[in-house]
């Protein structure tokens, strides 16, 4: 099969993380070291939080000027965000060409049938291990099989894509883990995104070390029980993301983070003093604003932010435009 191959400036997708709470603590097993990031709330300088109606006019406002396709809704966890299917059914009147949600699955089964009504494209739920032992020490919850549960349901339901996002750790029987996870997925007609760990100031060094585990690791595997379909090469991110699809049907995308100080990657990259430690880039997951209305370009620069919270709230179209165009103008 000839693979397809695509490239683009970085993905053209408005990412809202709506909240700052999460009912999970995701640490490595056996510890209680966290490696969550804590995506939405990195650049946490003060205490507000957008409503519905903020991050409705966010993407009423600038889906056209920036060519917007996907709209993501995300957080620490968007299922206790009050109002979470408002924003898909808005989102879908809008006519963006997806519009996705990520959670952690534990309250999402009340949640099916209105996201299901609202016009919810991508359901998307994070499972870190498939052994209920391992699960609940990596959440801290005894979840394993409630989220299971879920996702095999919202699998049979008219969604048109169920993903599992997981991080790669290491723990005894990974492999085993990971091969009955794959089983699974086929079964249902799941699709599957492995993340690698990403490192961050806090984290202790050696534990870092112990449960980093690479999908590169799993690359005969793909080689012998399956192929590379497509590629989706994102420049100013420096970021390539691979769709591989085995032979029974299931799909898994990765992704490569290449030449980040190519002549394509975002300008403030070529001398930045992170770049060797980079495991994102540049605005990887397109524009994306966290629950202070502030938009970030990066996970690891809390510099490079810019403040909208005024703007959105004097529903200033022109001037939300203005800087968002500025923002990026001054780092891409």
């Amino acid at each position: 099969m000839k693979v397809k191959q695509n490239a683009f400036d970085w993905p053209k997708h408005l990412r809202l993380l709506v909240n700052k709470e999460c009912n999970y603590q995701c640490s490595f097993p056996g510890t209680k070291c966290e490696w969550c990031h804590k995506d939405g709330i990195h650049v946490n300088s003060q205490v507000k939080s957008a409503d519905i109606s903020d991050f409705l006019f966010l993407a009423q406002t600038l889906k056209e000027p920036f060519k917007l396709e996907k709209l993501k809704i995300g957080a620490m966890e968007p299922t206790l965000f009050s109002g979470v299917e408002t924003i898909v059914s808005e989102a879908k009147k809008m006519k963006f060409d997806e519009v996705s949600l990520t959670s952690n699955g534990y309250l999402l089964a009340n949640k099916l049938a209105v996201l299901e009504e609202a016009g919810l494209d991508t359901l998307t739920v994070s499972m870190h291990a498939f052994n209920p032992e391992v699960y609940r020490s990596v959440t801290g919850i005894d979840g394993f099989e409630r989220v299971k549960n879920t996702v095999e349901k919202a699998s049979q339901m008219n969604f048109k894509t169920v993903k599992i996002n997981r991080v790669l750790l290491n723990f005894d029987n990974i492999w085993e883990d990971l091969m009955a996870f794959f089983k699974w997925a086929a079964k249902f007609g799941i699709r599957i995104k492995l993340y690698q760990l990403i490192w961050s100031k806090e984290m202790d060094s050696k534990l870092y070390f112990d449960n980093f585990v690479s999908w590169k690791a799993l690359h005969l595997y793909f080689k012998n029980n399956g192929e590379l379909i497509e590629t989706n090469k994102f420049l100013v991110p420096g970021r390539e993301r691979m769709v591989w699809r085995m032979k029974d049907g299931l799909e898994i995308e990765t992704d490569v983070f290449y030449h980040k100080l190519s002549e394509g990657t975002g300008k403030v990259c070529q001398n930045c003093p992170e770049v060797a430690n980079c495991q994102e880039g540049l605005m990887s997951y397109g524009l994306e604003v966290n629950p202070e209305l502030t938009m970030a370009g990066c996970l690891l620069r809390d510099d490079l932010i810019v403040d909208l919270w005024s703007t959105v709230k004097e529903r200033n179209k022109q001037g939300l435009v203005d800087k968002v165009n500025g923002f990026l103008k001054g780092i891409v």
